[in-house]
């Protein structure tokens, strides 16, 4: 835009402010009289009718009152232009207003040339992003007076219509730099008039792009800025390049940094081209460098990933760990993997708004799903794989769950709404009788308030009602979650609880029948979560029923409007929230969120399975197959591996996590990171770096740091050649010599563990020594199809040897793969039965009551049944002619 059509857009909006602030408020003093008000008869008025003078004079105090609005939304948009949009207040009531007359300010105040008497500018333009730089430089600029030769200056050719204020707001991101080009110019002043083809000096950021600046807020992530700024959230690595001497880790950054921005137009940065392979010694020393280094990256490699929430204001003061040349290498995918490793779900930055203790109460409930589904499997079937979106958003879990998480005190029915600080906003629904949310975020908060009901283990003990829709309850399959389709008949179900609990309570309190134990269950804490909106008739409704007393049932809903019921309103919008004034950070479960908790839950419920590779279709042994012959101590006897001393290294997962036989040095922080990459390059060859980004949900930085200690703890064969060598080519491999336990029992059965020999299910069995992944099962989320698999084909393994042996008389070599295949899975039922059977087999009657009466209990603490055709067994078990002569 010319300078001219800018003077006079701003002397349009001046004389329409003016008009608005002076003409009205004239006209009105001058044609009105509201003082009429403070004479007139009201009695006579109220009932022989009002006269004309008293109309008017009714109306100008309307008009009076619609201006001071109107007066007071001009001064309000006006604070908040000047003060950069850093103070931002508005009446109540006035949104339709506001865009209207922040525009017209915004013209008023935003003409760039008009400087006042200090040299300062009128007023800055409305915070923005930075406009995308589309300067014309000249290849061969030609010589002009008013271009100065700067170190760190680049050349700007004025186009037609530029002034100093729009040059500096699309060159360097905002106008309030003109200042900067008049120093970087002899000649140039606030005045001057910039002519077409006239040559400029312009500030350039350190690497040669204009520099543009963004200031931390609470809540940001790199992921977020660059979505922001770049158009593109995968882009936030070129922001932790632009501000590597800041940004050690991007996992971490603090309220009130400012960071510079590249060019938003700008083409992504491509990495360089791979460099030759350094010489032995020289990468040697960049191993030690990188392994040596300890910065404040590490502190945290055990945190969140992309999507950790700003938390602290204090920079750190570490200094960055160097990157090395090879680790820059492997940024670059070979060609063709760009389809595969682009999942474009932000998990990370979806749960950003979920607390640690909420993500951790989800991840408790999905590992008894879990378990539920292992134990569920028959032999020879295996759990259907998860999905790739579910396996990303449960690994995203476990890394939000593993923040410092507030305790929250109170009962059952108490929920966190959000965070003052590091001090967690409680509100206990039974003791507010209902929650009414408003705001642009309230359905994100009452899903929030469901994910906590549904899945905290405190809130055990409260049914649920979802009221307007049932994937979020069929997801579940929780007896104590309930649904109702629609609102009138949630409102039906609301009403009848509550007069039903009424009248059986008849003038007893709710403390007095929950002491009675066999009151108690009857008045179970209830909560009627309505998920749509209600109308002021149907929160009329909820008030009729809430207004029948204290009787254990409460109310979550959302409303368009302020609720007019005397219950705690609670007002939420994206970054804050207000329950009965204080402010605070709201906890919310986002739509995309919500969809992807329904997911996981779906497909962690479901009890569906499919045939197993390890498992031939046709169940006749071979005719060479026999039993192992009985050995008093079996478990004595030499395995026919080589993994017990082994000559390269070795990653033992079947038991708690080891990396044995390497040939370098162990890192002394995350040696539990390093393992977990070790055993996902070992499950996943050939994968790219954005794909271990993606699958391990962690920063590059963090990456290429553990990567980094893993490859020095490996170290290389005696002949020099690295373990884990350099990915040139975009593929990450380790040495064909690394392996794993889990490799080798996989390799052993390779035939079919129904048809493999007793022998080498034996030797498979030896290599147990205890349940996979140990204690990194709860950590290791994306390796959770894996260990499903691997404690399939242990127990089906050990089912096969046992019932082989039982057939032809060896309950010994039984017994002895039954212990292997409980140690790797304790609570299989099948294993439990085996033992039973086992156990009478050979005569120890005590033991296998004892084995029963363990299996029961176990049953009855979780709740659930035994499999119809094992109970058979063992009822066969016990009714055995020699069993009952025992027992009598």
């Amino acid at each position: 835009m010319g300078l001219g059509r800018r003077l006079a857009s701003a002397g349009s909006a001046v004389i329409a402010l003016g008009a608005l602030l002076v003409g009205v408020p004239w006209f009105l003093l001058r044609f009105t009289d509201a003082g009429h008000l403070l004479e007139a008869d009201w009695g006579a008025a109220l009932t022989t009718g009002a006269g004309s003078q008293l109309i008017l004079a009714i109306l100008a105090a309307l008009a009076w009152a619609a201006w001071l609005v109107v007066a007071l939304t001009v001064v309000l948009e006006l604070l908040a232009v000047l003060s950069r949009q850093r103070i931002r207040l508005a009446l109540p009531g006035t949104g339709w207003l506001r865009p209207a007359i922040g525009a017209l300010v915004l013209a008023a105040v935003a003409s760039p040339t008009v400087a006042s008497a200090d040299g300062t500018v009128a007023a800055p333009p409305l915070e923005s992003h930075a406009a995308p730089a589309s300067a014309v430089a000249a290849a061969d600029p030609p010589p002009a007076a008013s271009a100065v030769g700067h170190a760190s200056s680049r050349s700007y050719t004025v186009q037609p219509g530029d002034e100093l204020w729009e040059v500096a707001e699309r060159e360097l991101g905002s106008g309030e730099r003109w200042r900067d080009i008049v120093a970087l110019n002899e000649g140039l002043s606030d005045v001057s008039r910039l002519a077409p083809g006239e040559v400029l000096a312009l500030p350039t950021a350190p690497d040669g792009a204009p520099e543009v600046t963004v200031v931390v807020e609470e809540g940001d992530t790199l992921w977020h800025i660059a979505g922001a700024e770049l158009g593109d959230p995968h882009r936030w690595p070129e922001l932790h390049r632009a501000n590597s001497e800041l940004v050690q880790d991007p996992d971490v950054i603090e309220v009130g940094w400012e960071l510079r921005v590249p060019a938003a137009d700008a083409a992504p940065v491509a990495p360089a081209p791979a460099p030759a392979p350094p010489p032995p010694e020289a990468e040697a020393e960049a191993e030690a460098e990188a392994a040596a280094v300890g910065t404040a990256e590490d502190a945290v490699a055990e945190a969140f990933g992309w999507g950790r929430p700003v938390e602290a204001v204090t920079p750190p003061g570490a200094e960055q760990e160097p990157r090395p040349a090879a680790e820059t290498a492997t940024e670059t995918p070979a060609a063709g993997a760009a389809e595969e490793d682009h999942p474009s779900d932000d998990y990370p930055g979806m749960l950003a708004p979920v607390g640690a203790a909420l993500a951790g109460s989800v991840l408790i409930g999905v590992a008894g799903r879990r378990r539920a589904q292992v134990l569920a499997r028959a032999m020879g079937r295996r759990l259907v794989p998860l999905p790739e979106q579910v396996a990303h958003f449960w690994t995203a879990l476990a890394h939000r769950s593993e923040a410092p998480a507030a305790v929250v005190a109170g009962g059952p029915t108490t929920i966190v709404l959000g965070w003052d600080g590091d001090e967690p906003v409680e509100a206990d629904l039974e003791a507010e009788r209902a929650l009414l949310f408003t705001g642009a975020e309230r359905t994100a908060a009452i899903s929030a308030v469901v994910t906590a009901l549904s899945c905290a283990p405190a809130s055990a003990p409260v049914e649920l009602v979802v009221v307007g829709r049932d994937d979020w309850v069929t997801a579940l399959d929780d007896p104590r979650v309930g649904s109702e389709p629609s609102t009138q008949a949630g409102l039906n179900r609301l009403a009848r609880t509550c007069s039903e609990r009424r009248l059986a309570m008849r003038q007893r309190t709710l403390a007095s029948v929950r002491a009675d134990a066999d009151l108690a269950e009857a008045f179970i804490p209830t909560v009627v979560v309505f998920l749509h909106p209600l109308s002021p008739a149907e929160l009329d409704a909820v008030g009729d029923a809430l207004a029948l007393g204290e009787v254990g049932v409460s109310v979550v809903a959302g409303t368009a409007m302020a609720p007019h019921l005397p219950y705690a309103p609670v007002h939420v919008e994206r970054e804050e929230a207000v329950l009965r004034g204080r402010r605070f950070s709201p906890q919310l479960v986002t739509a995309p969120a919500r969809r992807a908790l329904v997911e996981l839950f779906a497909t962690t419920g479901s009890l569906d399975t499919q045939p197993a590779p390890w498992w031939k279709g046709d169940d006749d042994l071979p005719p060479n197959v026999h039993p192992l012959p009985r050995q008093d101590r079996p478990e004595e006897r030499a395995m026919t591996t080589t993994l017990s001393s082994p000559s390269h290294p070795v990653l033992f997962v079947l038991g708690p996590v080891e990396l044995r036989g390497t040939a370098g040095t162990p890192p002394t922080r995350a040696v539990g990171q390093c393992m977990e990459y070790c055993a996902w390059l070992l499950h996943n060859p050939g994968a790219t770096p954005t794909r271990m980004l993606h699958d391990l949900q962690v920063a590059d930085a963090t990456r290429r740091s553990n990567m980094s200690r893993l490859r020095t703890w490996l170290g290389a064969d005696p002949a020099g050649t690295p373990y884990l060598p350099d990915a040139y080519t975009g593929r990450i491999h380790l040495d064909d010599r690394v392996t794993s336990d889990w490799e080798q029992f996989a390799a052993t059965l390779s035939g079919g563990i129904n048809v493999a020999s007793s022998q080498a299910l034996r030797d498979a069995l030896t290599l147990v020594r205890g349940v996979p992944l140990g204690a990194f099962a709860f950590q290791w989320q994306w390796a959770e199809q894996l260990r499903a698999d691997m404690i399939a084909m242990i127990v089906d393994a050990a089912c096969v040897l046992a019932e082989r042996s039982l057939k032809y008389g060896d309950p010994e070599t039984a017994m002895w793969a039954i212990e292997r295949g409980r140690i790797g899975a304790p609570d299989d039922d099948v294993l439990a039965v085996l033992e039973i059977e086992t156990l009478a087999r050979l005569g120890r009657a005590s033991d296998a009551d004892h084995a029963v009466l363990m299996l029961n209990r176990a049953l009855r603490n979780e709740g659930r049944d035994l499999e119809a055709s094992l109970a058979v067994r063992v009822q066969g078990v016990i009714q055995t002619p020699a069993r009952r002569a025992l027992s009598e």
